[in-house]
């Protein structure tokens, strides 16, 4: 991947911050810090450098370069497969699948419009996404919300081994007693695990 080599530049105008020297586009090598402290090297890209004081500005399609480098070097995903993503899990809108995902309105807009990258993390977490349908049924249709605990009641095999002298007793029976060897001991879940096993 080679940049390209921008179509205007601030050649021949006079640095504003030593104000003596002029601009001229130059190739040099970029070192990018990335997350975790660590460095990439981005060799032979266009920027502004001032002949005087050093000073360099980055052109629109060098810094467009430098972070598809960047998003490739750390296996982001590129606008371009985040769009393909987007449209085979049948999202129709870069909003709807910014709310589906979690996200900012327009997060996953500048993703796709290639604004802005998203991490590496996120990155794998949209691949996931994108191999395994069913994970991501589950996340827009929220599926957690239907396995939350105060909502569904254990299934009766679930309470007879959490409470197995519970379960010893017989159905019929309306009064809990414990054999008069063994203290009196207080459930607080007694009454609730009653009427599990009483219906």
């Amino acid at each position: 991947m080679n940049a390209t080599k921008p179509k205007e530049s601030l050649a021949g105008q006079t640095c504003p911050c030593c104000r003596q020297g002029n601009f001229a586009l130059v190739l040099i090598d970029h070192i990018e810090q990335v997350a975790d402290d660590n460095q990439i090297t981005v060799p032979g890209v266009w920027v502004e450098r001032c002949d005087r004081c050093g000073e360099i500005v980055f052109p629109g399609e060098t810094t467009r370069f430098i972070e598809s480098v960047v998003a490739e070097e750390t296996e982001q995903l590129t606008p371009r497969e985040l769009e393909c993503i987007r449209e085979e899990l049948g999202v129709d809108t870069q909003d709807e699948m910014s709310g589906i995902l979690g996200l900012g309105v327009k997060t996953f807009h500048k993703w796709e419009s290639g604004r802005q990258f998203p991490t590496r993390s996120m990155s794998y977490y949209i691949r996931i996404l994108a191999e395994v349908p069913g994970a991501f049924e589950f996340l827009r249709c929220r599926g957690w919300r239907a396995k939350n605990r105060v909502n569904t009641l254990p299934a009766e095999a679930d309470l007879a081994a959490m409470f197995p002298d519970l379960a010893a007793i017989p159905a019929a029976s309306s009064r809990f007693t414990y054999p008069r060897a063994q203290p009196l001991r207080i459930n607080p879940a007694l009454g609730l695990i009653r009427v599990a096993f009483m219906k």
